[in-house]
């Protein structure tokens, strides 16, 4: 199966995908740019910020479990691998190979 890759660096949403598999990839995008408490009614959705306050060995240990957290609510995506670096500002960047498995 293709690999598809994702982070969180903001990015202009897509709304006219081409498909099924961009559609998806896009909402695994988004829920990877939601932060948790964001969402009013569904407070666990997104990814959790308290993880970017880790020094960043522990945040790489602990952010596979974050990540299948979050996809969660994208029930097609499987998180493949990730990793994190941080950017010239100092700021968390997360990137992750997610595996789609469209089911009807």
């Amino acid at each position: 199966m293709a690999l598809y890759k994702i982070d969180n660096k903001p990015a202009a949403i897509t709304f006219e995908t081409k498909g099924l598999i961009e559609r998806t990839v896009q909402n695994a995008k988004n829920l990877l740019m939601t932060h948790m408490g964001e969402v009013p009614y569904d407070r666990y959705r997104g990814f959790d910020p308290v993880c970017c306050d880790l020094p960043l060995p522990e945040l790489k240990e602990a952010l596979l479990a974050e990540l299948d957290r979050v996809m969660l609510w994208e029930p097609d995506v499987s998180v493949q691998s990730a990793d994190c670096t941080l950017d010239d500002d100092g700021n968390v960047v997360i990137e992750a190979a997610l595996e789609i498995n469209l089911t009807d």
